[in-house]
């Protein structure tokens, strides 16, 4: 039997699987939070510690861990290592951060709306795990946890009633440590496509289980960017017409259910080079980004099956399909 190669310096090594890890720490529930505000001086903080992560300085992201009341461990699985960061504190408001110490495709994976749809986290952290992807980035507050609103734009209806977003919800606040980790991972990755995982309510008009964005208002005539190269890839396994449809891939423009298009995802803005990430959307941007909605035939078997998520043809076609699409790292 071979010996497990040493795990990352001076990190605590737990022996359990990645998924079941991850997936395993607490979230602030609906309406327990007052606010989610934070200081610039945590958010500096938080800066500097995702910088560490991202850098691979473990010994450094050790230090400041106890600076944000984050516990960081370490997880071997299939011989790769994998150093796990979350929200130590009984809040529960930070996000969970997977860094894959030895990458091979330029991906970062984001799931801004865990607990509250279902399957997100654990898709983000198999899609990391299986493409050999740069990080996943996991919310760790509902997005319903805090009673007040964020200053950027938009309203939703899915912590009650049509209302702005609560400022718990990670895809729609530029001051959370959510962002900050995206921010810092996306700037420092320049190469990376950005993709943000949510879940959707069944279409009640037609089949529609899938809709890909890029977050950008104009059209992707030439398909250069990454989510139309993702949605003409999965193109062969959702045969039905309508099932998998385009916000920005014209020959779409037939489907009337395309409503859910990212276009107030601050990350997306980020990513897409937006001015004001809050309070903007973007007409052109850079194409890296990937905004993804799933009902829950799609999300299921991440959810409840994660352990054999690849007996399930559509799990397997959308690895298939990031594996195809997705830029491989440059070694230097």
């Amino acid at each position: 039997m071979c010996a497990q190669p040493p795990g990352p310096a001076g990190i605590v090594v737990v022996e359990v699987p990645l998924v079941a890890w991850t997936t395993s720490r607490d979230h602030a529930p609906p309406n327990t939070l007052a606010d989610f505000a934070e200081s610039e001086e945590r958010l500096g903080q938080f800066r500097a510690f995702a910088a560490a992560l991202s850098t691979a300085d473990w010994t450094k992201a050790h230090a400041l861990a106890a600076t944000v009341g984050y516990q960081v461990v370490a997880i071997n699985e299939a011989g790769l290592w994998y150093v796990v960061a979350s929200d130590g504190s009984t809040a529960v408001r930070g996000p969970t951060i997977v860094v894959g110490t030895r990458p091979q495709r330029e991906v970062l994976l984001e799931a801004p709306h865990v607990p509250f749809e279902r399957g997100t986290g654990e898709q983000a952290v198999t899609l990391l795990r299986d493409l050999r992807a740069r990080a996943a980035i996991v919310s760790g507050a509902h997005r319903c946890a805090s009673r007040s609103y964020t200053s950027c734009d938009g309203k939703t209806a899915v912590c009650g009633s049509l209302e702005p977003y609560r400022d718990s919800d990670a895809g729609h606040n530029t001051k959370t440590f959510f962002n900050v980790a995206h921010t810092v991972f996306a700037n420092l990755w320049s190469r990376a496509i950005v993709v943000s995982l949510h879940g959707m309510k069944e279409d009640p008009g037609a089949a529609t289980q899938m809709i890909i964005s890029n977050g950008i208002h104009g059209e992707d005539k030439t398909q250069e960017t990454a989510a139309t190269k993702l949605r003409l890839a999965l193109a062969r396994s959702f045969a039905s017409s309508g099932m998998l449809v385009g916000c920005n891939h014209p020959p779409d423009d037939v489907f009337q259910y395309r409503k859910l298009c990212g276009f107030t995802n601050v990350q997306g803005r980020h990513v897409n080079g937006g001015m004001d990430a809050c309070s903007q959307s973007v007409e052109r941007g850079t194409g890296r980004f990937v905004h993804m909605e799933q009902t829950w035939a799609i999300l299921r078997p991440y959810a409840q099956n994660w352990e054999r998520l690849y007996e399930f043809d559509r799990a397997k076609a959308i690895l298939d399909a990031f594996s195809e699409i997705a830029p491989t790292i440059i070694q230097p």
